[in-house]
């Protein structure tokens, strides 16, 4: 048995040197690079049935992996330029209230092949928003929060190394509405915009 021990203690010792050989395919190696980027969001969306602009801001850190794919982290908010009207109101003795949204949160965002002039992408938006009246009056519940869940897809064309446009197409889930005038439903809807972004990508 002891005559083994050499034996063995070679093969530990070569070992790594061996596997060094050839190059290991790691999803995490060195050829990952690192950038990030600020946006100005400009869009339209649904609200309680009614079309409504939407404005936002947006940044995020860029992963870039071989191949050109990336990986966007970031946070983004979003808010109605123009009030919209409540809905289902019940209360006749008082003026049907305008009403005004907010939300934001944490977004993820794949980019295909970010290299070539035009390119595909998708990203989901996790977060919270707050609707409420525009004045309050004489309300028991002027404003209420919501979570909000927002997955959507995105074209991209390179302008320069450091902007690019994108559109996008995106869809809003609001859920635990809770404010007489509007429901989770009535704040869920379609929206479409176009972001500037600015950056290192």
């Amino acid at each position: 048995m002891r005559s083994l021990i050499p034996f063995f203690l070679i093969i530990f010792f070569l070992f790594p040197v061996c596997s060094h050989a050839q190059q290991q395919e790691t999803l995490f190696d060195n050829d990952i690079d690192h950038g990030g980027f600020g946006a100005l969001v400009y869009g339209v969306t649904s609200v309680n049935g009614q079309a409504t602009y939407l404005r936002g801001t947006r940044g995020a850190w860029v992963i870039r992996f071989r191949g050109g794919h990336a990986v966007n982290l970031g946070l983004a908010g979003y808010r109605t330029r123009h009030n919209f009207d409540a809905v289902n109101w019940n209360q006749p003795d008082v003026d049907e209230p305008e009403m005004r949204t907010n939300y934001g949160g944490f977004e993820v965002e794949y980019v295909n092949r970010s290299y070539r002039l035009v390119h595909l992408g998708a990203k989901t938006l996790i977060g919270s928003g707050t609707v409420r009246y525009r004045n309050s009056g004489d309300f028991d519940k002027s404003s209420d929060d919501y979570f909000v869940l927002q997955p959507g897809a995105n074209i991209h064309l390179n302008i320069t190394n450091w902007f690019r446009i994108s559109g996008s197409v995106l869809y809003r889930y609001a859920s635990n509405v809770n404010l007489e005038g509007t429901s989770s439903s009535d704040l869920s809807g379609f929206s479409a915009s176009i972001s500037l972004r600015f950056g290192r990508f």
